[in-house]
């Protein structure tokens, strides 16, 4: 359900992801760009271009250069944070203070407490909190979680994510831990979220970082132990920020069960491939669902397929039916545009917080901090392990 409401919104943050989403948000009812922080005139402008391309009869929007300044605007409805990782938590917290709704960029802060706490402001002020954790919104994410419970190609017993990206630039602030937290708390939160609602809670945690000769950390990762209906899930993490920019990124999910595989490609996801042996009913249900993937990028397309699940796929698979190789691949096309729409579905349902007080959201708040405590956990061990 798409929201009848128009918010006025204001970005304080004016980087590329501001950029970003100005642009994709920028064709929802609900949003209004009304405001922008940023501390230099071109990157407030970028951020302002990239929604009236989108919106070209829209109107002035307002300039500050201090995210505060923002806040404090009466007009604004809704603060979306899309500033370093430090401030997340001083900015949110002033911001319900405030009386604003706040959409934080991931992590929400540095440390689960501080995210937590945020969340008993929010409650008490009666204001929508949540943090931008987007790959579950992805059809094909979702479809791989729906193979997973649904055990077509039976129980998980080992996962594995792999990370390429391209090394950020020197000086920035993703490589000063202070700021940003290191890369498993400003980046790995959004995998630490699909591998809990795929495999379930965190019973065991460790991470790594190696560590430059500039000091810098750009390989980390962590071995996490799953634990949901009963079974427990060994899922190794890895991160790497050492991509020649030239080169092309990878993100790579990998799942595997006793009967076959799933695996799950691009950071924004693109292709989903099943192979195994399955039934010849298994077989059908799944051609079914994979179907009913929408080939076209929509803020829909999550409700789309969690109701093709519910109608496609049995609850428990027969276990005694003979078995033969399946073996299917789903390619989707338009990255950029996916990229938007899974942007677009999360922002509407974080406009659903604020119109319904009983919406709890497809990814929680709740989550979000869960995901944020296991990051820091994970980086607690990788801080001990290479001081030794």
């Amino acid at each position: 359900m798409i929201s009848s409401f128009r918010y006025h919104v204001g970005i304080a943050g004016a980087g590329a992801f501001a950029e970003f989403l100005a642009g994709a948000l920028a064709s929802l009812p609900s949003f209004h760009l009304f405001a922008v922080a940023g501390r230099t005139d071109a990157k407030r402008q970028r951020v302002i271009d990239a929604y009236h391309r989108r919106q070209p009869q829209a109107g002035d929007v307002r300039e500050y250069r201090e995210a505060e300044e923002l806040i404090v605007d009466p007009h604004v409805d809704i603060v979306i944070l899309t500033t370093p990782p430090h401030l997340h938590a001083p900015l949110a917290k002033r911001a319900l203070e405030e009386g604003k709704h706040v959409l934080l960029e991931k992590p929400g802060g540095l440390t689960a407490e501080a995210l937590r706490a945020n969340s008993q402001l929010a409650a008490r002020q009666n204001r929508a909190l949540a943090v931008n954790l987007v790959l579950r919104y992805h059809p094909l994410t979702e479809t791989v979680k729906q193979l997973i419970r649904r055990a077509l190609l039976g129980a998980v017993d080992y996962a594995s994510l792999h990370n390429a990206a391209h090394r950020v630039a020197e000086g920035h602030w993703f490589w000063d831990e202070r700021r940003s937290g290191g890369i498993l708390i400003e980046h790995g939160v959004h995998f630490f979220e699909v591998g809990r609602d795929w495999f379930g809670e965190a019973a065991e945690a460790r991470g790594f970082a190696l560590t430059d000769s500039d000091g810098t950390r750009p390989r980390v990762g962590a071995t996490i132990i799953h634990e949901g209906n009963g079974r427990r899930v060994p899922v190794h993490y890895y991160h790497g920020f050492t991509m020649d920019p030239a080169a092309p990124e990878s993100t790579h999910w990998d799942v595997h069960t006793p009967r076959g595989r799933i695996t799950l490609d691009g950071w924004i996801p693109m292709q989903l491939s099943v192979s195994g042996l399955v039934s010849t009913d298994e077989a059908a249900h799944m051609d079914a669902l994979l179907d009913a993937i929408p080939k076209q990028p929509s803020s829909r397309a999550l409700e789309q397929i969690r109701q093709a699940a519910d109608r496609l796929l049995p609850s428990v698979p027969r276990s005694d039916a003979p078995r033969i190789p399946y073996e299917r691949t789903v390619v989707l096309s338009d990255r950029h545009g996916w990229y938007e729409a899974i942007a677009q579905a999360r922002f509407l349902d974080f406009c659903r917080l604020i119109e319904n007080p009983n919406e709890r959201g497809f990814v929680t708040l709740q989550d979000a901090i869960a995901d944020l405590a296991l990051a820091e956990a994970c980086t607690a061990a990788e801080t001990s392990s290479s001081a030794r």
